[in-house]
């Protein structure tokens, strides 16, 4: 039987994917196989980048269309930006009923529990088709360490992404969370339909998945950026968002830098703290030592992964890729990583925010040839486990069977 899938996500445009290489962002929606036809939506592109005002339906396979909404449509002033969002989402929501309706899609999936699922529920109560609704990442814990909201630009205030969160969790048919400290927030936010866990890591590049040293060397791009042949390198991979606290992985590198100058930092991402970090590194006294990569394609973070000690504060599915290619870890003590990472097996596990104690385990592992070797090789190890794709494909097309046959569908 035919399965069709309308995926509603905010993290990447079209241009973006293109950008970084990453076909399999895309590709994975297809759930292996399972889903015959994806129409992945990006509800508001225009603020990820998009230039034009239109709504585009784009074609990234025969089988997938990626939909680029805008929050602007129209030619308005500031001060009727309210006025303007609300129409242009509600042309997107009309035009992708009909779109539903005339292909008979199976499911609406919504990647996270505030702007996408509240734009899902919507288009759920349009159409009466079930809703997914995927949560990656423990809002709850991130606020009470930080007080970081989630989607600032949208959702200004806690009480607000607190009520939208449990309106969209208690209407959701199914609830996917990525660990099972996610899915632990989700229930305590109202989840009261089926859950089921499923690891993100089926986004993963087919380069993540070679043998590190069969990956080539990462000399072109590390030349680029003045980077010396042997130097210990540290890398921090992620979005610059104040959620991924990038600022404690340059303190962490600056630390370590001081004590062994042949050190060198790296930042593999790009986003709106990029001048308040590159601030952050002139104060440390660290330019020059910490670099900025920008956005990077996958081929290259795969070769660049196997040379380097990774630090993550907080970090998705990059933990993962970094892991693949055999770099040991440093992580905070925060949401899923420490489900991933064996503090002293495949790596370290540190406090939360405490990037004196994230820059004394780098120095261990600098220090420490064989204990390197041991946590890479180990750190390999447990990510082919969470990267197996047959056993998630399984799980994804066990969990939705059930949802579609409890839906009579």
């Amino acid at each position: 039987m035919s399965r069709s899938l309308v995926y509603i996500d905010m993290a990447y445009t079209m241009e973006i994917v293109r950008q970084k290489q990453h076909p399999q962002f895309f590709e994975m929606r297809h759930a292996g196989g399972y889903f015959d036809r994806v129409w992945g939506v990006h509800p508001i592109a225009d603020i990820a980048g998009k230039a034009s005002r239109e709504i585009e339906f784009i074609p990234f396979s025969e089988r997938q269309t990626v939909v680029e909404g805008v929050a602007e449509m129209l030619p308005l002033p500031k001060f009727l930006l309210p006025l303007n969002f609300v129409w242009s989402q509600w042309r997107l929501l009309r035009r992708l009923r009909r779109l539903v309706e005339d292909e008979d899609v199976s499911l609406i999936y919504a990647t996270d529990a505030y702007y996408a699922g509240l734009f899902g529920l919507i288009l759920k109560r349009m159409t009466r088709r079930p809703q997914v609704v995927a949560v990656f990442a423990n809002q709850d814990d991130l606020y009470a360490a930080t007080g970081a909201l989630a989607m600032p630009r949208l959702l200004p205030f806690r009480f607000l992404e607190r009520m939208v969160a449990r309106l969209v969790l208690s209407r959701a048919d199914l609830v996917v969370a990525g660990n099972r400290n996610n899915l632990g927030f989700a229930v305590d936010n109202g989840a009261r339909g089926a859950t089921a866990i499923i690891p993100v890591a089926k986004n993963i590049e087919a380069v993540h998945l070679a043998a590190p040293e069969s990956r080539g060397s990462p000399e072109l791009l590390l030349a680029r950026h003045g980077v010396a042949p042997g130097a210990h390198l540290m890398l921090f991979v992620g979005r610059l968002l104040r959620l991924k606290h990038p600022d404690e992985a340059v303190r962490a590198m600056a630390r370590v830098i001081e004590r062994r100058p042949e050190a060198v930092g790296l930042l593999a991402g790009s986003g709106p703290m990029q001048a308040e970090l590159e601030a952050l590194v002139d104060a440390l006294g660290m330019r020059g030592r910490i670099h900025f990569l920008g956005h990077i394609d996958q081929a290259e973070l795969a070769r660049l992964a196997p040379n380097c000690i990774t630090l993550s504060p907080l970090t998705g599915m990059a933990l993962i890729e970094s892991a693949l290619g055999a770099s040991p870890m440093v992580v905070f003590d925060r949401d899923w990583q420490a489900e991933f990472v064996e503090d002293g097996v495949n790596g370290f596990v540190v406090p939360f925010l405490d990037h004196r104690a994230m820059a004394e385990r780098t120095l261990a592992l600098i220090d420490d040839l064989a204990l390197r070797d041991r946590m890479a090789r180990a750190a390999r190890a447990r990510a082919l486990e969470f990267a197996d794709q047959e056993r998630i494909h399984a799980l994804e097309r066990e969990t939705y069977e059930r949802l579609i046959a409890a839906q009579g569908r």
